[in-house]
């Protein structure tokens, strides 16, 4: 393996483990079931990358070929996860659909293994997975009132990612004309292996700052929807308790009566105001 191809597949593990930390770090907080497939699709990216690195560690043959179809195996479902946690921030995506997607992924890609070289295998992988990738500028355009509703200003980020990563499909083609297979394992020439590498390096970096940016977006959507909803609530209850004063000092009660609702009244008032002050804080 080229030394130049050894230290991408490094800086690409590093960059992925930092995503993966994002990701679980954002299932703790909120739990939400998009984090599970993007904590998934981070693993799968991570162990993916390092396959090719053991495969140049074993002697025998098959174990290699094995560890290679097992990089651009995994390289797919990761990409699979990944998106499938992007797309669930602006639509609903059927569970069922995917599962079914990935089963079938699976059993082709053993499939095709068993029964063809192993080059095939990868060959289909690499290509399942650019099919998957151009679903990125596909989806968007067809869910675009709630994908830009839901994206904000994020959508900066998201347009980077997408011009980062349309380099890689033309450099997918290049690869293949010049005889090379998918991740450029025995590869010497450095100008292709940074082709090959940096637009993989620069699109995990972006997807990175996308998701934590469109996740703080959110928040903060969200936060303020709480604030409006809560706030506007509270201020009927405070508009009808002070009505309630009103009229219960204009009827002729009892003063012991009239004292004890009205302090009453007050506390709940008191109550009220205090909720408002600590949900403006949020």
């Amino acid at each position: 393996m080229n030394d130049l191809v050894l230290l991408s597949l490094i800086i690409v593990i590093f960059v992925r483990v930092i995503g993966l930390g994002i990701s679980i770090d954002f299932l703790n907080g909120t739990k939400a079931e998009k984090f599970k497939f993007l904590t998934l699709g981070w693993v799968f990216w991570i162990l993916g990358a390092l396959t090719p690195i053991f495969s140049n560690l074993v002697e025998n043959i098959y174990l290699k070929e094995f560890l290679l179809v097992l990089n651009a195996f995994l390289a797919a479902l990761g990409t699979i996860f990944i998106l499938w946690g992007f797309f669930k921030y602006f639509m609903t995506i059927s569970f069922k659909k995917i599962a079914s997607l990935i089963i079938i992924f699976i059993i082709s890609t053993v499939l095709l293994f068993l029964i063809t070289d192993y080059t095939v295998t990868i060959t289909f992988c690499a290509l399942f997975m650019n099919l998957i990738l151009i679903s990125t500028f596909v989806i968007p355009p067809i869910k675009i009132k709630s994908f830009k509703k839901f994206m904000g200003r994020s959508i900066i980020w998201y347009y980077a990612s997408a011009l980062i990563l349309s380099i890689f499909f033309p450099v997918s083609i290049i690869i293949a004309l010049q005889g090379y297979r998918y991740g450029l394992y025995n590869a010497d020439d450095p100008v292709l292996i940074m082709f090959n590498y940096n637009p993989i390096i620069a699109t995990s970096i972006l997807i990175i700052i996308l998701l934590v940016h469109l996740e703080y977006t959110t928040s903060s959507r969200k936060q303020l929807e709480l604030k409006d909803n809560y706030s506007h609530d509270l201020g009927n209850i405070l508009q009808v308790i002070s009505s309630a004063f009103e009229l219960i000092e204009m009827k002729g009660r009892s003063e012991a009566e009239t004292s004890e609702l009205g302090e009453l009244l007050k506390d709940k008032l008191n109550e009220a105001a205090k909720q408002i002050r600590d949900i403006r804080e949020l």
